[in-house]
């Protein structure tokens, strides 16, 4: 019994100790707060009001402002600009960077059989692009396996499509949800 009256008459020591460490923490954790906010408090202010004086003068001079600070200055941005090319160009530089190696493969590429579907010729190319699926870099992976028109294309088998799709490195099965060859033959009758 003796212990626990020793405890009990101990016990406003250790919640005066307490109250003192929490009280010094509040201090402390308070007062850092204050001194940071008060720091860069001017820093805020002067920002805010940086920003509000943007806006402000903004609408006084006009939209026009806008596009003035959009275009650049330096000269040679317009020959390193991609939209000054003539648009074939734009697409000749895109398929040689893409262009597949078909030397790295281990097996070897199947050929189209020509003779199913008809010989294309370059000269009297129709625009694939037409077709709903077929871009201009498709476009360009198909003139380069040989197929240029419509004719060509609604004449295609299902193994045609199989080795196609192989060639030009295209999603498999994409060619017949697109139907290509349905809309060939539509654009070709036209």
């Amino acid at each position: 019994m003796t212990d626990f009256t020793d405890f009990i008459n101990t016990l406003p020591d250790y919640i005066g100790i307490f109250i003192l460490m929490l009280s010094t923490f509040l201090i402390g954790y308070f007062s850092a707060w204050w001194f940071q906010k008060n720091k860069y408090k001017g820093l805020i202010e002067r920002l805010k009001k940086e920003v509000n004086e943007s806006i402000i003068s903004k609408r006084i001079k006009g939209i026009d402002t806008v596009y003035t600070e959009v275009k650049s200055q330096r000269p040679e941005s317009k020959r390193n600009n991609p939209f000054t090319k003539p648009i074939t160009s734009l697409y000749q530089d895109t398929l040689e960077k893409t262009r597949s190696n078909y030397v790295t493969y281990n097996r070897s590429m199947p050929e189209l059989d020509f003779e199913s579907f008809g010989y294309g010729d370059e000269n009297n190319k129709d625009n694939l692009t037409r077709i709903k699926g077929v871009g201009p870099y498709i476009e360009l992976k198909l003139n380069e396996i040989g197929i240029y028109n419509f004719d060509q294309v609604s004449k295609l088998k299902e193994s045609d499509i199989r080795i196609i799709t192989d060639l030009i490195d295209f999603f498999p099965g994409r060619i017949e949800r697109d139907d290509w060859v349905g809309q060939a033959e539509a654009l070709n009758q036209n």
